[in-house]
């Protein structure tokens, strides 16, 4: 069996614009925390990394942002994709390379988070239908059961990951035990913002957010400009 050439895709906004979106990220140097430790992460995976940030995605929501970079994706030759976000502390190596292994022999993966959404997916080209991620409801506690159902159409197996926080308002913080978290940077970030106990930040519309596995974020561009190999 010839295994499928995977590419990893990281569909996140630039620290700059990360912030006008989520305000609160700039405390304790958290973006750039959480940015580091998803380049840590993507460097153990062994896979090409084509980022998509704001600068590279196209479409008039997120919707179609994210679906013409998959597309994109493919359209460099790629038989597969695992893409993500940056807004998961407690992503690891092991997360994308039970993805790999997903995709190389059939499947197809999914990481949900505790809000509805997901952290990570895992697709095919040949198992990927533009018109479906067109009509998701992106942003939404419900984009993971409709992602799922999808895949489970198809004659094959949708992995399922372990279920994982990730962080889009403020009292997401609150909620993230520090014992999961492995690097350092971003646990020292974590503790700072916790230590204030101050969590009523006023929450944005998930619909005007650009959040990751929500994928503006949940999920740079070829070589983006803010993350630099």
């Amino acid at each position: 069996m010839i295994k499928p050439k995977i590419a990893l895709l990281v569909f996140a906004l630039s620290d700059k614009e990360e912030i006008k979106q989520k305000p609160f990220l700039a405390q304790g140097n958290l973006i750039k925390s959480l940015h580091a430790h998803t380049k840590s992460v993507i460097s153990t995976a062994g896979l090409p990394v084509i980022y998509f940030d704001e600068k590279l995605q196209k479409g008039n929501n997120f919707g179609s942002r994210f679906t013409n970079a998959i597309q994109y994706t493919y359209d460099q030759g790629y038989d597969a994709i695992i893409t993500i976000g940056n807004d998961c502390p407690y992503l690891q190596p092991i997360h994308i390379h039970k993805a790999k292994n997903a995709l190389e022999n059939g499947n197809s993966v999914l990481g949900p988070t505790y809000d509805g959404g997901f952290y990570l997916m895992g697709i095919s080209k040949e198992s990927f239908n533009r018109s479906d991620f067109l009509d998701f409801s992106w942003n939404s506690e419900v984009v993971y059961e409709q992602v799922r159902h999808t895949f489970s159409r198809s004659h094959k197996d949708c992995i399922i990951l372990e279920k994982l926080r990730d962080i889009d308002y403020l009292v997401d913080i609150e909620r993230l035990s520090i014992t999961r978290i492995t690097n350092n940077s971003l646990r020292n970030s974590i503790t700072s913002i916790q230590s204030r106990g101050q969590y009523n930040h006023p929450n944005k519309d998930l619909n005007t957010s650009l959040l990751i596995h929500k994928v503006i974020l949940n999920k740079g561009s070829p070589l983006s400009s803010y993350f630099q190999f």
